[in-house]
């Protein structure tokens, strides 16, 4: 079930709510589409934690040094470390956290339709295609119990959604979270941007198996 935010503070009451998904939907800058086409030469990905003391002083630090001048003194690149900023800020409040983990990249490699296997995750689609949505009614949640293909997971292709760009999207995860992936034309694409959020201890899971092996 998808659930749609009137506004930022709405968010925070997500957790009292049964729905798979809340977006809060919020216009496309005008300036975004030049900003992103200079920033998307090469593929990139970064991921850290941020504090909500600190969030926009921590993303600069994370994402600096793959930035370059000329893009550093634009000045729709601090309109968008603010936008990070706030959005970290609210995903901090929601999860009651003073830390949470931080990932901005343009490789999307998600072909399979899944759940996240996290509390909560929230997604932001800054450029390119957003996230593809299937709905319970329009999935054969067995087949993807199964493992099977995504041709069998989906059971009416015209019930499919998608996450608009700047959309803000907190997924319910877990095995009763909504279907979704990465859309095809987002797969290659270069020029595609994706920030996740998710709790601190999904990045100190991996570092710490990075560590063991």
């Amino acid at each position: 079930m998808i659930h749609y935010f009137k506004n930022k503070k709405a968010i925070k009451d997500f957790k009292n709510k049964k729905y798979q998904v809340g977006i809060l939907s919020r216009p496309v800058p005008n300036e975004s589409k030049l900003f992103f086409s200079k920033l998307c030469s090469i593929p990139f990905s970064i991921s850290g934690f941020v504090n909500e003391r600190n969030t926009k002083k921590d993303i600069h630090e994370l994402i600096k040094n793959m930035l370059r001048q000329k893009i550093k003194f634009c000045s729709f690149y601090d309109k968008w470390l603010n936008d990070m900023s706030q959005i970290c800020k609210i995903f901090c409040s929601f999860q009651e956290k003073d830390k949470i983990s931080f990932w901005l990249g343009s490789e999307r490699g998600c072909k399979r339709f899944h759940v996240d296997m996290v509390p909560y995750r929230c997604l932001v689609t800054y450029s390119g295609q957003g996230t593809e949505l299937l709905p319970d009614k329009a999935a054969d949640r067995n087949a993807f119990v199964d493992g099977k293909s995504n041709e069998n997971i989906i059971k009416n292709r015209s019930a499919i959604k998608y996450l608009n760009r700047w959309d803000v999207a907190i997924f319910r995860g877990g095995n009763n979270g909504i279907l979704h992936r990465t859309p095809e034309s987002a797969l290659n694409d270069r020029s595609s941007i994706l920030m996740r959020l998710d709790d601190s201890t999904f990045l100190e899971q991996i570092e710490k198996i990075n560590t063991l092996n």
